[in-house]
């Protein structure tokens, strides 16, 4: 009995520890196969909860793809001086592993051309959907304590508009504090990006952000009105492709801290696309760095620091962003009510007892009018020349120019350009500043108050407020190269050269005219000029002229009171008879 009862208490012993073991939380029993403190499971479970979706622009030619399409159509190749050695036409996750340092030059180069490419991914999409590379890990920054997911996103192609090149990384990350609660949503835009605090972020059944994918570059933003401010000029918007987070197309992948086995591909500290010379890396054309050496590594290392140190905004940023996407549109509906309700008042002017235009021509104050018309012809004149220039001189080196070239011309038609030395002039800024579309309407405007003047003192007031509006465009360029220096650091991102920074304080100090000669960088010795060019004296000159010209009509004696044309008077009765 006493046997039997020692074996049944071991019966039941190994059947509660058995329990035990079954029933165990997983903070106790869960794997760290990544040992950085958080167990597998919950970094699956953030990565799930948090997964973003993405909204794309019609056109867009390339999505979130996997490491692999772009392996397997690669040439594995070194940089070595100037000159390029092939080192396998199929290279393997194992083969570039061992390839972990910057500075050896290794990339993968497709050597299809961006059409055969769009093609080709297009096709091998229809078949293997969609990835996102899931990265989850503690951080501290400051300090605090944090946990930070990270959505890291591979294009195979990246077609911007102020430059292109083969591969692209983009990266989405949260930022929670120590209890899991979310704080920050930060996105990659370029070589920068932008953070904002996790309740301005919009989002989808709940916690999955929305994310809004820039048209070729794939910059990241907040709102579909975005990429409007700023050094690059972002097409953004929600009439495209949408990726939800939950499209069964849609694979996560988990990234652990370090790449083996499959993931053998972070530890590549080569370019995942084509790498050019000095120049092509200061054009932006040289394939990006992986993940884990993207910006020499903070991304992936330091990722709160890098995170919450990006450009913050909030709802006063967005509604800046909402008016400048939207200026073109509220500017024409003021514009139209303006002209309607003008030509409403010439029209009952005219019934009334006639326009004063012609009278008030034969009166002192027609030298005011003619003066006014004089204006009207400078600012259309001036609308077809450049407004500000900065032309360089390089005599040697891989930016070797052919005498003085334009970097950077403003003008009304095609607002601002820049010449990157390459692919010469393209817009620059999202805002496309609309100086033909604002001039044109206050020609338009300042025409049918001249139509419908009521007297020469209303006229020459309008005359005086036209020509002090005809100042706003040079003022707003004087003011903007005026605060260059103080710009540049805000939004380039990553570090300014001391060379540049020295370059951009003389241009803001001297922002009318002025030259620099010296040396920068990989540029060589350049030959720097900048100044106001023909178009903005003719529009100084233009301002001055209307309000000259208001002033003397406003002094002058016009005909002001309305022209009336009595009726006959009635017949004289008839005589008695």
């Amino acid at each position: 009995m006493k046997s039997f009862s020692k074996k049944y208490r071991r019966i039941i012993i190994l059947l509660f520890f058995s329990l035990l073991f079954v029933f165990a939380p997983v903070n106790v029993l869960g794997v760290d196969s990544d040992s950085d403190g958080l167990d597998d499971a919950v970094e699956t479970n953030l990565a799930n909860t948090y997964l973003p979706t993405l909204q794309f622009v019609d056109g867009e030619l390339f999505f979130p793809a996997s490491i692999d399409y772009h392996l397997s159509n690669s040439i594995l190749k070194r940089k070595v001086g100037d000159s390029i050695i092939t080192i396998d036409t199929s290279p393997t996750i194992a083969e570039i592993a061992v390839l972990t340092n910057v500075n050896d030059n290794y990339f993968l180069e497709n050597e299809l051309s961006f059409e055969e490419i769009s093609q080709d991914y297009n096709d091998w999409k229809e078949v293997n959907g969609y990835f996102v590379y899931a990265h989850v890990k503690p951080d501290m920054a400051d300090g605090e304590s944090y946990i930070i997911i990270q959505y890291w996103l591979f294009y195979a192609f990246n077609n911007g508009p102020l430059n292109d090149h083969q591969g692209d990384w983009e990266v989405v990350e949260i930022i929670l504090n120590d209890s899991e609660e979310p704080l920050y949503a930060s996105y990659s835009q370029h070589e920068s990006g932008e953070k904002t605090s996790w309740g301005n972020v919009e989002k989808v059944d709940g916690t999955h952000p929305k994310v809004y994918v820039a048209q070729g570059s794939h910059a990241n933003y907040f709102r579909a009105y975005q990429g409007n401010l700023g050094m690059e000029s972002d097409i953004v918007g929600a009439n495209g492709k949408m990726i939800n987070w939950n499209d069964p197309d849609l694979q996560v992948v988990l990234l652990r801290e370090v790449g083996t086995g499959t993931q053998g591909w972070l530890e590549f500290a080569g370019r995942w696309g084509a790498l050019g010379g000095g120049a092509e890396e200061l054009r932006g054309r040289n394939g990006p760095l992986g993940p884990k050496y993207s910006q020499d590594g903070s991304k992936w290392q330091s990722p709160a620091s890098w995170g919450l140190g990006l450009f913050a905004v909030d709802g006063n940023w967005f509604i800046m962003n909402w008016l400048v996407a939207n200026f073109l549109l509220i500017f024409s509906i003021v514009i139209i009510i303006l002209a309607i309700w003008k030509i409403y008042g010439i029209v009952r002017l005219h019934r009334k007892g006639g326009l004063r235009l012609w009278a008030n021509l034969r009166t002192r104050a027609s030298i005011g009018i003619i003066l006014g018309i004089v204006s009207i012809v400078l600012v259309i004149t001036a609308l077809f020349l450049p407004w500000y220039v900065t032309t360089i001189n390089i005599q040697s080196g891989p930016f070797t120019t052919d005498g003085n070239v334009d970097v950077l011309v403003i003008d009304g038609i095609r607002g601002v350009q820049v010449n990157l030395l390459g692919d010469g002039l393209v817009q620059f800024f999202g805002m496309k500043i609309p100086f033909l579309i604002i001039i044109l309407a206050l020609v338009v405007l300042s025409i049918l108050d001249l139509i419908g003047m009521k007297s020469s003192r209303q006229l020459g007031r309008k005359y005086i407020t036209g020509g002090i509006a005809l100042l706003i465009p040079v003022i707003i360029i004087l003011l903007s190269m005026a605060l260059l220096a103080s710009m540049i650091p805000s939004f380039a991102g990553g570090e300014v050269s001391a060379e540049f920074m020295a370059i951009s304080n003389q241009i803001s100090s001297s922002p009318i005219t002025g030259s620099y000669s010296g040396s920068i960088g990989e540029y060589g010795v350049v030959q720097l000029s900048w100044g106001l060019a023909l178009g903005s004296y003719l529009l100084l000159i233009a301002a001055i002229v209307k309000i000259v010209g208001g002033v003397i009509t406003l002094t002058s004696k016009g005909i002001s009171p309305p022209i009336t044309y009595l009726p006959p008077p009635p017949p004289p009765p008839p005589p008695p008879r």
